[in-house]
């Protein structure tokens, strides 16, 4: 999508959709009649969208409500422009303009236009062969009517564009399909971006490497399938960095779950190609970082494989050992993604000398029950540290709720005949007794854990800049708390 800065409206022939941001209570631009705004009942209220056709010559007018003026308007604009755009993706529309509000920090406010724009476009079409789908329009090209600050709104819009891409890459990885999306696809997903910066490297270590590490507890999760698992290790190092904190981000990268032995009923089945959404948010993440400069030294562990049923395949009962010598007795082979986390991160703090590790999973049903679709919930060993990773998704609209580390629950996860289980038994409490399960295989780091179950997929109706489908959650915040520490 092409971006342009606009110093005045732009006449009606110029443009298919011209655009407005409307704080509650402003007096709205090209005022329709009192007719129509008694009968819409638009007010400027947050979300509320009014469209006029065939005013003063342009054939669509739109008036986005922002809300009140007052903080959180960045997040607004970027919600408010993401609906123009998805409503523009629906009738056709190849050119949108939008009026920019007045007295505003333009640079931030150019990021939300651009982040809002691509993300509100965001289209899955890979699929597609209906003719008339493939024929419908994008948007193309969008401007920006900005009053002042124009250079800075620029800056603005350049890093919108950044961030936005690689959202749209870790939407990209998890709205495919397990038939086309395998372990080998993220290796060479992480072999490109490092390809393109030379601030990164990738390490990739396979199966036969992986059990010389003692990498017993991931590798059972693999053994069920033909896909072969991948151990997957991007490093961030800029030149500038000589000494700083290191920091790992590991993404659970289970590329099918089908439960294993403990086979999901087939409702449960159906989008758990979603699985590795943690793996490719880390991609995200690191496709962005050398683009925006940041300064800390960063690996990225995404530990690939699948979780199918086959004569190979885990039993309910067995033990394994993972990489820090515990072993786990498996009674639950669909409790698998913390088997997986479990020696990623001991890798990140034996091998990459990790002193922060945030892990990101669709872990448990059990947070969604807890937070619903929306919220993701964030357990760690250090407040200061998550309070830091909390302002950063509220500048950005990832929505995080922090729960309880309750280590008296760790007895649950304790086993008879081996170091641990990797179930409490029972349902109760579960987003926090995989919590706590994970904590034992974290030594002196600091540590978050964000189960991403909820908000990593939508699949009700478009919410700001979230369309249906895979949603890139945490890309964004993970990117705004690195450039701050």
């Amino acid at each position: 999508m092409k971006a342009s800065i606009l110093s005045a409206i732009p006449q009606a022939k110029q443009v298919e959709a011209l655009s407005y941001l409307v704080f509650q209570g402003d007096k709205l631009p090209h005022n329709p009649s009192a007719e129509l705004l008694n009968r819409s009942e638009f007010e400027g209220k947050e979300s509320q969208m009014l469209v006029v056709d065939n005013l003063d010559g342009y054939q669509h007018i739109a008036f986005v409500g922002l809300g009140k003026q007052k903080d959180g308007t960045n997040l607004k604009i970027q919600s408010a422009v993401a609906t123009i755009l998805r409503a523009a993706t629906t009738k056709n529309i190849s050119s949108v303009c939008v009026v920019v509000p007045k007295h505003m920090e333009m640079q931030n406010v150019g990021t939300s236009c651009m982040v809002g724009a691509e993300l509100g476009a965001y289209q899955f079409l890979k699929y597609k062969t209906d003719e008339k789908t493939k024929k419908q329009k994008k948007v193309e090209q969008i401007s920006f009517v900005v009053s002042k600050g124009a250079s800075e709104f620029k800056k603005g819009i350049d890093l919108g564009t950044v961030l936005a891409q690689g959202v749209a890459l870790a939407r990209d990885l998890v709205n495919d399909p397990a038939s086309h999306t395998n372990t080998q696809t993220l290796v060479d997903v992480a072999q490109s971006i490092a390809k393109s910066s030379s601030d990164i490297s990738v390490t990739v270590l396979d199966e036969a490497q992986c059990k010389k590490l003692g990498m017993g507890s991931y590798l059972s999760v693999a053994r069920g399938s033909v896909v072969p698992p991948k151990f997957i290790v991007l490093h961030y190092k800029p030149k500038a960095v000589q000494k700083a904190k290191k920091i790992a981000l590991v993404g659970k990268s289970i590329m099918f779950d089908s439960g294993g032995l403990s086979l999901k009923p087939s409702g449960s089945m159906e989008d758990m190609k979603i699985d590795m959404s943690g793996g490719a948010t880390v991609l995200g993440v690191f496709s962005i970082l050398a683009k925006v400069d940041a300064s800390s030294e960063v690996y990225g562990i995404l530990p690939a494989c699948e979780n199918m049923p086959s004569g190979h395949a885990t039993r309910p009962g067995d033990i394994v050992t993972a990489m820090n010598g515990k072993t786990i007795e498996v009674l639950n082979t669909d409790a698998e993604g913390r088997l997986t986390l479990a020696d990623a991160m001991v890798y990140a703090e034996k091998h990459c000398k990790a002193d922060v590790i945030i892990d990101l999973a669709t872990l448990t049903g059990a947070c969604v029950v807890a937070l619903g679709g929306d919220l993701a919930g964030l357990f760690s060993n250090d407040d200061k540290l998550s309070n830091s990773f909390e302002e950063a998704a509220k500048q950005t609209g990832d929505e995080v709720w922090k729960m309880p580390l309750h280590m008296s629950y760790l007895k649950k996860m304790k086993s008879d005949i081996a170091d641990l289980k990797n179930v409490g038994g029972g349902r109760d409490g579960g987003a926090i007794t995989a919590a706590v399960f994970l904590s034992e295989f974290v030594d002196k780091a600091k540590w978050i854990h964000i189960d991403i179950a909820g908000p990593a997929y939508r699949t009700d109706e478009p919410k700001g800049a979230l369309g249906k489908g895979a949603t890139g959650w945490g890309v964004l915040s993970l990117v705004a708390w690195l450039q701050q520490v």
